[in-house]
């Protein structure tokens, strides 16, 4: 049988393997337990999105229902004609008409959203994967280690009160860095939301300025045409605000003081006053509108980017107490391997160690051990 100095001999050279390897995948488990939970609050997000757009698809046909039943209803314009109520008519058709759009616009704006979010969940995917295969290889390399260890040490050992001592540290410096490492994932992560937010109200602000572009044209007689661009543009900003307020529910979950942007409410026209009844004072209103949304998309992404670069400080400093942290751990394992080899020199150096952790020199002239 080996004895204890040629297992720490012979164990050396893996022991260090191990210790290198787990140290770079130290924050593979923080890193995909935070992923996991994005990716269910993403499925949930999913399912919502996926029934509201139903919904909206059942409402748009309710619509278009009622659309035709008015606009290609040659009886009925024929029967409020004849019946002197023909502006009755036309102000029904026009009800309904306005009512299609609307429901075409708002069930546009809901798939958009769900295409969105199922994008961010098939990324999520992949990372999760990246993260999966890093605390895969985390878990095989600290079970190796372990049995390498209890292939030696097995827990509690009386004779070894400085070895227990050093381990109960390390656990603690451990213990210490996957906290750590779970702080900074969060701030990664509230980041990243951040970020993706201030791309979609930067999307939304691009929209609004074309659709101010449009307008300023419909306000020296554009016509139809400009009208509908610029309620195409408006419709898009509308789907990225849509979205934004789906990314603030992502960052309610984990910073809820994040959350709130302020009001950020689109410019809303309809087909009817657009073109149907589209004049000076129409294009006047709807330019004013569009302004006041120029000026709440402004506010709420000036303080999201200053949410964006607080949000990145925060995760600077998580980054240093995680280096500061691996080190504490480094050490502590190091100083465990130390107490560790210093018992086992004191085994192989003749000591007879007692229960309460002294020790015993064996003489050199000592008769052999009794062995049954």
């Amino acid at each position: 049988m080996a004895s204890i100095e040629e297992k720490i001999r012979n164990a050396a050279s893996r022991n260090a393997e191990l210790l290198e390897g787990i140290h770079e995948t130290d924050s593979a488990p923080s890193q995909l337990y935070q992923q996991i939970q994005y990716i269910q609050d993403l499925e949930s997000q999913v399912k919502k999105t996926e029934k509201h757009a139903a919904d909206l698809q059942k409402k748009t046909a309710s619509e278009l229902k009622d659309h035709k039943k008015y606009s290609e209803s040659t009886f009925r314009r024929f029967a409020h004609k004849a019946s002197g109520r023909k502006d009755r008519f036309d102000e029904k058709a026009a009800k309904e008409e306005r009512e299609y759009f609307n429901a075409i616009q708002a069930q546009k704006t809901a798939e958009d959203g769900l295409g969105y979010v199922r994008q961010l969940r098939a990324e999520a995917e992949t990372t999760k994967d990246k993260y999966e295969a890093q605390a895969r290889r985390h878990d095989e390399l600290q079970h190796e280690l372990d049995a390498l260890y209890n292939s030696i040490f097995a827990g509690h050992t009386p004779g070894f009160p400085e070895e227990d001592t050093k381990e109960n540290a390390c656990n603690e410096a451990h213990r210490h860095v996957q906290d750590v490492n779970r702080a900074l994932e969060r701030e990664r992560h509230v980041v990243f939301l951040l970020r993706q937010t201030i791309g979609k109200l930067n999307e939304a602000r691009r929209h609004l300025d074309n659709a101010h572009q449009m307008s300023q044209m419909d306000l020296f007689g554009g016509g139809t045409m400009w009208s509908m661009q610029k309620r195409n543009h408006l419709e898009h900003a509308e789907s990225a605000i849509s979205q934004v307020k789906m990314l603030q529910g992502q960052i309610r979950q984990i910073a809820p003081q994040l959350a709130d942007l302020g009001p950020m409410n689109i410019a809303s026209g309809s087909i009817w006053t657009d073109v149907v009844f589209d004049n000076i004072f129409t294009d006047m209103e709807m330019h004013d509108k569009i302004k006041a949304s120029e000026a709440q998309i402004d506010r709420a992404g000036d303080k999201c980017a200053q949410q964006v670069r607080q949000a990145e400080e925060r995760e600077k400093r998580a980054m240093d107490d995680l280096r500061e942290a691996n080190e504490q751990l480094r050490r502590a394992r190091l100083e465990l391997q130390k107490a560790r080899e210093e018992a086992f020199r004191r085994v192989a150096g003749g000591e007879r160690i007692l229960s309460g952790g002294g020790a015993q020199q064996v003489p050199d002239d000592a008769p052999p051990a009794y062995s049954a």
